[in-house]
């Protein structure tokens, strides 16, 4: 039930801050990801993440993000975080990602790291780079691709 209360305010969050900006929103789709260690007991890590997130921007710098895919331990995984990229080149924005996600080790755990993101005019490839972040856990490179559309 606490699950549902995190994920119910991180949504109202997500939906109401600053609600008369220019608004960018993005589909962003979860495919691959690398882990750096292996798993104990001589499983193999699922490492064909497929999910589906809704992505708001609120600034050149600010977005939050929602959504829903199949976790490295082979569970259907809900999140939601907020990107600060401060560094900027052309189409290239780096920074760092911080929120929650579900069904890990415990119901509830922090996510967190680096990012990596390439913004065209519609659409966008984001690496994401999380450190181990807990006894059962391995860090890992992820990869995601948006479209953006505006509402």
């Amino acid at each position: 039930m606490k699950v549902i209360k995190y994920l119910f305010c991180a949504c109202f969050i997500f939906f109401s801050i600053n609600p008369h900006a220019e608004e960018n929103w993005h589909i962003d789709v979860h495919t691959f990801s690398y882990h750096f260690s292996k798993r104990k007991n001589n499983m193999d890590w699922n490492q064909v993440n497929l999910g589906l997130g809704l992505r708001r921007e609120f600034s050149d710098s600010i977005s939050v993000q929602a959504g829903f895919f199949r976790n490295s331990i082979d569970r259907w995984s809900l999140y939601a975080i907020t990107d600060w990229t401060p560094i900027s080149m052309g189409n290239w924005k780096a920074g760092a990602y911080a929120g929650i996600r579900t069904n890990y080790e415990k119901p509830v755990m922090l996510a967190g790291g680096a990012l990596l993101r390439w913004q065209g005019e519609r659409y966008s490839t984001t690496l994401r780079l999380m450190p181990k972040t807990c006894n059962t856990c391995s860090g890992l490179i992820s990869i995601e691709f948006g479209w953006k559309f505006n509402m």
